[in-house]
């Protein structure tokens, strides 16, 4: 592949932006794709313990990994299907069950490390002939002349200013896609604002070995200061493992990252109620500010944004790689749809036409986790009523929990 001429350069490796470039090169072999990555290294899978940093992968993400290629290597890796679901309020009765069995599939999704997913995407788009990964390439600057986008990296040694080569690469692209976070460099060279909210709320995540297997349930408690989850794990031998994620309000964040392992699993399950027994032990804790961010409009003259680069959402549905992936499906059927109609796959009615499609759908997404953060972190009597009413109204519907089951399965 001639490197400096590309028809689609994909800035940023993470899942969402290798699933792009893996999508794209299937269905389109004449097509040459790049992904550029800043980093460099391979994403590789610990043999003998669990990445504490996990998605909650749907039925639709699953079959778009499939499609590229990915599924199943992810499976031989490990990947833990979870067949219920538990929620329940820490100030009332109110809980709600959610089971494969009301919807008659075999389960309801799968957790998956993050390096699972990773490493098999990584391996896809090394064996597909017509994309590659360049790393080491940190977007600087680019320009905009005859419909294509130049691209040139921040040189290696910055202070270097004399000579082309001195200066950074320079690839050539016909269309620019984003895929490069939630600090987008993409979306703040193309000047896009975002709606900006900040739960003022810290995400602990580690992985927790309890006395109790999790029976393949995934677990979720909300607290007033945040809702907490177990997301089951399996591969390693035992069905004793869960990755946490606790979202928890600034103040208590830090006092919790201060203690040590023992305290802090005396902490967590008191959290938990001790669903799962006594918390044996706790690996390296993670943090991470929870924000919400959507973009006023996501695309531009020839680029466009998927995933976090247009939208990020707060993790207590688990959904944000699941709605980044259907981006990724969406942009693929416009290019597809595109490219049949001989239009260039960066034409603005191309474009516009995937913003329609999910901008609506991520925007409901992102309030209607703001609403679940809020209800749930109210103290009132009368919301307290509210939501452990709604919880119990729910789980005493089996219609409803079923609607809920396969929405949430579509994602």
């Amino acid at each position: 592949m001639k490197r400096n001429r590309l028809d689609v350069a994909i800035v940023g490796a993470g899942m969402v932006g290798m699933a792009q470039a893996a999508l794209l090169a299937v269905r389109h072999p004449q097509l040459r794709v790049a992904v550029l990555e800043a980093s460099t290294g391979r994403p590789s899978v610990p043999e003998d313990h669990y990445d504490p940093r996990v998605v909650a992968l749907t039925r639709a993400s699953q079959e778009l990994l499939t499609e590229v290629g990915a599924w199943d290597d992810i499976i031989a890796a490990r990947a833990c299907p979870y067949t219920d679901m538990r929620v329940w309020d820490a100030e009332g009765t109110g809980s709600v069950s959610f089971s494969c069995r009301d919807v008659h599939q075999p389960n309801l999704g799968h957790i998956v490390e993050n390096c699972v997913v990773s490493a098999a995407l990584r391996a896809r788009i090394d064996a597909l002939p017509n994309v590659e990964m360049i790393e080491g390439f940190r977007l600087d600057s680019w320009w905009r002349d005859c419909g294509h986008w130049y691209l040139q990296s921040r040189p290696k040694d910055e202070h270097l200013v004399e000579g082309l080569d001195d200066r950074g690469e320079v690839l050539e692209t016909r269309l620019l896609i984003g895929a490069d976070g939630a600090r987008s460099r993409v979306r703040d060279l193309l000047r896009i604002r975002c709606k900006d909210t900040d739960y003022h709320q810290t995400a602990l995540v580690c992985v927790a070995r309890c006395a109790e297997g999790h029976r393949h349930a995934a677990r979720q408690r909300f607290l007033r200061t945040g809702p907490l989850a177990f997301l089951p794990l399996s591969g390693l031998g035992d069905e004793n493992h869960c990755a946490v994620v606790w979202s928890a309000d600034q103040d208590l964040a830090r006092e919790l990252l201060m203690l040590d392992d023992a305290a802090f699993a005396l902490n967590l399950e008191k959290a938990f109620e001790s669903r799962l027994g006594p918390i044996e032990s706790v690996s390296e804790r993670f943090s991470f500010p929870l924000r919400s961010r959507h973009a006023e409009s996501y695309y531009g003259p020839g680029a466009v944004l998927v995933g976090d680069a247009a939208h990020t959402i707060h993790p207590l549905a688990g959904q944000g790689v699941n709605l980044g992936l259907q981006d990724v499906r969406v942009l693929g059927e416009e290019i597809q749809r595109a490219l049949k109609r001989g239009l260039e796959p960066s034409d603005s009615s191309v474009l516009a036409r995937y913003q329609r499609r999910r901008r609506g759908d991520n925007e409901a997404t992102l309030k209607a986790m703001s609403t679940f953060k809020s209800l749930f972190g109210a103290g009132e009597l009368h919301w307290r009523w509210l939501r452990n009413t709604g919880l119990s109204m729910v789980d005493a519907s089996p219609l409803l929990k079923k609607r809920i089951i396969l929405r949430a399965m579509a994602v």
